[in-house]
């Protein structure tokens, strides 16, 4: 009997040993795994110096990038920061007030091959094979995140925002490049370890059990973490407080609203005072009074820590950041302050002009005293500086100045402050563009280059009767057999674009047709169909 015994605990031992050697080298859903021979590295049991060599090496931007397709040049402050960030790594210097660091990171999803067969009837059957292109999620990141800074990165669905932080996160391996965080980098093993010692993470979905309260999950995480007893039980009660769970601490998670559990997901990522603090849309779904207050603790965060937060909410990003870098089809298309980016992408200047309400008139008379100031107003605004309205009600008018009109304004705006009596104006308002507009016009862009890339085609019908086709992203198309005797080069018009819902672009009208000018670029349109000019 001693001999099964033996023979029991021998095999248990053994299977055990082979499924943790087995579950390191299999790669898991997202593609990770170590090298067969990971056990004989030292750096695996004594969790230091690792292949160090190896940081320094890996990408200095020496020619192993491929080209940038066909996308425009990058921004000016995009290659600023990325000539610091390789200067850096060329001279080998340590800036301690940055805490992750992002070599030319570069994410491609390399092509798949998936069959599928579905039965027709009981003696025949037909598969189907669909092979997905390689697709680039990163193209070459170069980036310094500072301490006590909070970077929010933006973008349209599929810009690979997500992608950056699973990548810096160790949750998917990087295709090239390298990241440093506090000087461990993210394509070593050991690295990994250290790093996810140092961090915190509130991912897009959250990770939890329905069975267990939001107060085992907070003392879980910090067991994990190498809290001690006492000072987890603590930690717990402090943070449930902080994001407003503490009434529901000992309610089952499964019971919990959608905001309510990101806000515990927003818990997690704090417990165990993590360095650096990956948030990935932490407040999606939670109340405005709510949202508000864990604004409030991520600001508190801040202070020792570097975050890195993505958002769709401009609002959020405005108010929460310190520097916010937009990225489109997986480049970072710009990056800087939030007034800098209104600044430089905005559509300029708005101005609002509201009206005072004229008192003891009856109703009529009213609504002619406002139409004649709002008329004054526009006439004004239209004879000085050549701008119209973009929207009007009863009590406002919004323009949208250019910022080529900038040195005409403080004389322009002083004559119209001197004569708000005579316009009825009650106040005036400037500001600069929002930050939804620059992230609108940003994506628009990147979508552009790309539908130009790809040589896209969209039809357009002219009131003429005529059909055009129009590669996607061009913004001026000849009319092919407008040459004449008065058009010798012929006729053309302007395209406005505009995304839909989903993002994809479309046309959204164009110009009266006009004589080419020889100073432009024209795209050449084929002609699908055509009435007879009269």
């Amino acid at each position: 009997m001693l001999h099964y015994y033996r023979w029991l605990i021998a095999t248990f031992f053994l299977w055990l040993v082979l499924a943790i050697y087995l579950d390191n080298i299999l790669p898991n859903s997202a593609g990770v795994r170590m090298p067969f021979y990971y056990f004989l590295k030292p750096g695996y049991w004594t969790g230091r110096g690792e292949e160090k060599f190896k940081e320094n090496s890996l990408c200095c931007g020496s020619g192993s990038a491929p080209p940038n397709d066909s996308f425009s040049q990058d921004d000016e402050d995009v290659l600023d920061e990325e000539n610091k960030v390789k200067q850096q790594v060329k001279e080998g210097n340590v800036d301690p007030n940055v805490a992750v660091q992002l070599h030319d990171l570069y994410k491609m999803y390399s092509r798949t091959i998936n069959f599928s067969c579905h039965s027709c009837c009981l003696l025949c059957c037909y598969c189907r094979c669909k092979i997905k292109k390689p697709f680039k999620a990163v193209q070459g990141l170069w980036l310094n995140l500072e301490k006590d800074q909070l970077f929010c990165l933006l973008g349209p669905n599929g810009a690979g925002k997500t992608t950056v932080i699973s990548c810096l996160t160790g949750i998917i391996p990087v295709t090239r490049g390298n990241a440093l965080i506090y000087g461990n980098s993210v394509r070593s093993s050991v690295g990994i370890s250290n790093i996810r010692k140092l961090i915190g993470v509130c991912s897009q979905f959250d990770t939890l059990w329905d069975a267990l309260s939001g107060q085992e999950h907070l003392e879980l995480f910090a067991t994990i973490k190498g809290l001690s007893r006492t000072s987890k039980r603590s930690e717990a009660k402090k943070l449930l407080a902080d994001v407003k769970l503490d009434d529901v601490a000992k309610v089952r998670a499964g019971s919990y609203s959608g905001g309510m559990k990101r806000r515990l997901s927003l818990g997690i990522a704090l417990i165990g005072d993590p360095k650096v603090l990956f948030l990935d849309e932490p407040t999606t779904g939670m109340d405005p009074i709510t949202r508000r207050h864990i604004w409030s603790v991520i600001e508190a965060a801040k202070q020792g820590r570097s975050i890195i937060l993505t958002t769709h909410s401009m609002e959020e990003a405005d108010n929460l950041s310190d520097r916010i870098g937009i990225m489109a089809r997986g480049r970072l298309r710009c990056i800087g302050t939030s007034t800098l980016l209104k600044s430089r992408f905005g559509a300029g200047f708005i101005a609002k002009i509201s009206f005072s309400k004229v008192a003891n008139v009856v109703n009529a008379m009213e609504n002619t005293i406002d139409s004649k100031h709002h008329e004054v107003v526009k006439e004004f605004f239209r004879q000085r500086i050549d701008v119209t309205p973009k929207d009007e009600d009863k009590s406002f008018l919004t323009f949208i100045i250019p910022h080529e009109k900038e040195k005409l304004l403080e004389n322009f705006f002083a004559e119209l402050d001197n004569r708000k009596t005579e316009f009825g104006i009650l106040n005036i308002q400037i500001g600069l563009s929002t930050l939804e507009e620059v992230f609108l016009s940003i994506a628009k862009k990147a979508e552009l280059e790309v539908a130009a890339s790809e040589e896209t085609i969209k039809p357009l019908i002219l009131p003429s009767g005529t059909t055009l086709q129009v590669p996607v992203g061009s913004k001026y198309v000849e009319i092919p057999g407008t040459i004449s005797t008065e058009n010798p080069r012929g006729l053309m018009v302007e395209v406005y674009w505009e995304q839909d819902d989903h993002g994809n672009l479309c046309i959204s009208g164009h110009s009266d047709e006009t004589p080419v000018s020889p100073n432009l670029q024209i795209s050449t349109s084929r002609l699908v169909t055509a009435k007879p000019r009269v």
